[in-house]
């Protein structure tokens, strides 16, 4: 199987999983708001923002813009790697910078997680217009 392949078999992977109960787990898909949390590692805001959108869109999970952990700073002016967390039962979104160098995102679906997954891996070609960072 080719890498296009693999990512599809991957995607149809996690929507499946995502889309069905599992009790040891602690995860049901119907209970709102959901206990998925997000973690998207980035080389750039543009990027990480994107995948969060297209992750959360996916998972049917609200979308938030993050917010810069560091006071006073904004979202549009981070440069370099950066880290966005999501808790989409908290209702919360955080970035912060980053210095590591995994790339992809971790996604947790009540107590299970996966990842690293890709970034692009729900809109590869990127058709999809950028989210505004403002």
């Amino acid at each position: 199987m080719d890498s296009a392949g693999k990512r599809a078999t991957l995607r149809d992977a996690l929507l499946t999983v995502a889309a069905a109960p599992h009790a040891a787990c602690s995860w049901d898909p119907r209970v709102r708001p959901s206990g998925v949390l997000l973690g998207v590692l980035a080389s750039d805001v543009r990027l990480a923002v994107r995948a969060l959108r297209d992750f959360c869109a996916a998972l049917d999970t609200e979308f938030l813009l993050p917010q810069p952990d560091a006071a006073g700073a904004t979202l549009a002016a981070m440069s370099g790697p950066i880290y966005v967390k999501l808790n989409a039962a908290a209702r919360t979104c955080r970035a912060a910078q980053y210095a590591g160098r995994e790339r992809g995102v971790l996604v947790q679906l009540g107590a299970c997680q996966v990842g690293h997954l890709p970034l692009g891996l729900f809109d590869e070609a990127m058709a999809a217009p950028a989210p505004q960072l403002q």
